[in-house]
């Protein structure tokens, strides 16, 4: 896909970036199935994710896009084996995210509530984390220090902080 770095370089930037921002939140898109790639390759990939311990990935399974260049490539993989690779990678970073949700109940964490969601307003952590916690619709564009009470996969369950 025409990256202009090693997987090697690439670690050496994370591994500085988590000494100088113990707090860092690390996100990345993840395509699986490009053409061309190998189940090894898929393998490094994994084993990647693994290392990095990204607190969220957007995935996507490779699909062609007329008037690309990769359109063009040949494409060995049958889409049921990308899904295979796709699903392992989903079961991977859902473990981790969970991980690091778990890690962040008890704490409390200055967020700016930004929305709703049916019953629960929507806040963000200064890292991007999605808190949902129940309070007034006034809240909405405001700052509040918010106490993780519990989380998802996806998000985490927080109330605000009494002073």
């Amino acid at each position: 896909m025409n990256r202009g770095y090693t997987a090697e370089k690439y670690l050496s930037l994370i591994d500085y970036a988590r000494s100088v921002m113990p707090e860092i939140v690390l996100t990345s898109d993840v395509i699986v199935g490009f053409p061309g790639e190998t189940e090894a390759e898929f393998e490094e990939t994994l084993k990647l994710v693994e290392r990095v311990g990204y607190d969220a990935l957007f995935t996507f399974i490779y699909s062609p896009r007329k008037g690309t260049p990769a359109a063009e490539l040949p494409d060995p993989y049958s889409r049921a084996e990308k899904q295979k690779w796709f699903d392992r990678l989903l079961e991977a970073q859902n473990r981790i995210s969970q991980e690091k949700h778990n890690a962040y109940v008890g704490r409390t964490f200055r967020v700016l509530v930004d929305g709703t969601d049916g019953e629960h307003l929507t806040a963000r952590t200064d890292g991007g984390r999605l808190v949902r916690l129940k309070g007034p619709a006034e809240w909405i564009g405001s700052f509040r220090n918010v106490t993780i009470t519990g989380n998802t996969t996806w998000s985490l369950l927080g109330e605000e902080k009494e002073d």
